[in-house]
């Protein structure tokens, strides 16, 4: 198995979904995804200076797998920005518990994102080798899964971190992973960047000669 995987994703963007949604909801986003094909955090930012923690919104759309995922996200504080534990694909709709009266809010993406699910042959009894080629300010980790992935939602998947060459990286890296512990699948998870950061992942899980 030969992969090879270029990340290149759009500066985070805080009203990129939808801006200016009032009222009860639920509020039809403006643009559905990030145009660079990784999920990101959604964020939502108070335009007012009221107080919504009070409220909830239940956010609707897409992992990185393309999967049908929602999210219940505790609404903002007075001019106040929270943002979706899930990593979203693409993002539809978002409807407030209550209304927020005349208030706006805003949707958009943050600067952690995620690739979708990379399956590996565990039943080989050979190992993946990993190389991060990084360009700019980011910071990465490569996710491992001990679980099958197929038909669950990436953020209910049971993901690990199995080498510090592969944790936090922010410049090119490196790392074999073992096999022998099942790993099923893999992701690309990015921490943090900055505008025009990029990398490409190459993995290589090699066959066993007959």
């Amino acid at each position: 198995m030969l992969l090879k995987l270029r990340c290149d994703p759009a500066n985070a963007n805080l009203t990129g979904f939808a801006s200016n949604m009032t009222g009860a909801g639920p509020w039809t986003m403006t643009t559905t995804n990030s145009g660079d094909s990784l999920a990101h955090q959604v964020s939502i930012r108070n335009d007012s200076a009221n107080n919504h923690a009070g409220k909830t919104v239940t956010l609707v759309g897409t992992d990185a797998n393309g999967r049908p995922q929602t999210e219940v996200v505790t609404g903002p504080g007075g001019s106040a920005t929270v943002e979706s534990a899930k990593y979203f694909l693409t993002l539809t709709t978002a409807t407030p518990s209550a209304t927020i009266g005349a208030d706006t809010f805003d949707f958009g993406w943050v600067d952690e994102w995620t690739t979708p699910s990379i399956p590996l042959n565990w039943r080989l009894n050979a190992g993946s080798n990993w190389f991060l080629d990084v360009t700019g300010t980011i910071s990465l980790d490569v996710d491992f899964a001990i679980q099958d992935v197929d038909g669950t939602n990436e953020a209910d998947v049971k993901w690990v971190v199995v080498s510090s060459s592969l944790d936090d990286e922010t410049a090119d890296s490196s790392a074999f992973v073992a096999i022998a512990a099942g790993y099923v699948a893999a992701r690309v998870r990015c921490n943090s960047y900055t505008d025009t950061a990029e990398v490409t992942v190459y993995a290589v899980q090699p066959e066993i000669p007959a």
